[in-house]
């Protein structure tokens, strides 16, 4: 070991037992798994950021796992069998999240979901709600998971709603802090500020992981939880960027309504954070701008949301955007989340599709199984 001093090499240049590259809820969320199954192991998480750069403390917040237009586009394409399973691992998930969180520290308010639809849409969906209410039903439990309501008050240019008392919102930045917090106290460390820049499987019982610090790391495990990014330095995954842009208003006086909403198979979202308005998505106006894993705001995405406030939710004189973000998430040919094992000492858990908060510590406890077996 040259150019080496002996502080870094022996607190961070040894050995670990695994190393995860990505820090976001994925990352965490297995990092947390491991140490919970394994007590003891020596679990390193890197970072290319201080915070995770991908969806993780920007997505909406949305304790979700799937509206009704969404389920019957999944059973069109993907069929019922991996719909139902896709839907369990959502909850599961979910369940998983909560049991970990202090929910009062992560602004957690199960203020339910809604779906809500112009005519024809609503028409396809009441035709279609006694199915999916069992196809839900058998996936979370024995219970009616949808129900026809009234649009809410406040939001105008609907013909109908659903009503989901299952769903909730939460802070996505109070969470991350949360789930830090309890991997560092199960005695996981982190790393930020290292870009992965390559990641070598000799075969022979280790990984070594190369980036912009001065010494390698070396793990006997690799666990790539990257998402969106992870092809580049995994190219055989199959899972590609896509951009989705967020926005939230100032204070809206009196506002009547709370809860999680869905439009158009979940392609536009809405919720309240407070008496605030956050509005995201459209990426589906322009989907071959928005397939990408440039950050950055398209304006036709921006006029789209923009258009959606002002029309359904609000008078421009009531507020004004006062945030403007967009986050990448990861997505491919179908909705399934990718978990696989790539090489002998090489792991991915990737292509959450937007569903990380649902998904992320489901994947966790799957990838801390396959990877550390004694």
């Amino acid at each position: 070991m040259t150019d080496y001093s002996l502080w870094e090499v022996e607190a961070f240049g040894a050995t670990w037992d695994v190393c995860i590259v990505g820090g976001g809820i994925t990352g965490l969320s297995t990092g947390i798994s491991l140490l919970e199954t394994f007590p003891g192991i020596r679990v390193l998480i890197l970072d290319r950021w201080h915070l995770p750069l991908g969806a993780s403390t920007r997505n909406a917040g949305f304790s979700c796992f799937g509206s009704p237009t969404e389920m019957l586009e999944d059973i069109r394409n993907m069929g019922q069998s991996a719909t139902h399973d896709l839907i369990r691992q959502r909850y599961e998930g979910l369940i998983k999240l909560r049991s970990r969180l202090d929910s009062n520290k992560a602004d957690y308010h199960n203020w339910g979901g809604y779906e809500v639809y112009h005519q024809e849409e609503f028409d396809l969906v009441m035709d279609n709600l006694s199915e999916l209410n069992r196809l839900a039903g058998d996936a979370i439990g024995p219970q009616e998971v949808f129900r026809n309501v009234d649009v809410p008050d406040g939001i105008h240019g609907f013909y109908g709603a659903v009503f989901n008392p299952f769903e909730g919102q939460l802070h996505p930045g109070k969470m991350i802090r949360q789930l830090r917090e309890i991997y560092t106290g199960l005695g996981g460390q982190m790393i930020t500020g290292f870009d992965v820049s390559e990641i070598e499987d000799d075969q022979h019982g280790q990984a070594i992981i190369r980036g912009d610090l001065s010494y390698p790391v070396i793990a006997r495990k690799v666990v790539v939880t990257t998402n969106a990014f992870a092809a580049r330095l995994l190219p055989g995954l199959d899972v590609r960027g896509a951009r989705n842009q967020v926005m939230v208003t100032s204070p809206v006086n009196g506002l009547p309504w709370k809860g999680c909403f869905h439009f158009d198979r979940g392609y536009f979202y809405f919720r309240n954070i407070g008496d605030r308005i956050l509005l995201g998505g459209a990426r589906n106006c322009d989907p071959d701008v928005e397939n990408t894993e440039a950050f950055g705001f398209n304006e036709v995405i921006t006029e789209a949301l923009e258009s959606f406030l002002f029309t359904h939710l609000l008078h421009p004189d009531q507020a004004m955007v006062e945030y403007r973000w967009t986050g990448i998430i990861g997505i491919g040919p179908q909705k399934l989340p990718l978990i696989e094992r790539v090489s002998p000492n090489v792991f991915a858990g990737v292509r959450l599709s937007g569903m990380g908060i649902a998904l992320a510590s489901t994947i966790g406890d799957k990838l801390a199984a396959m990877v550390w077996q004694q």
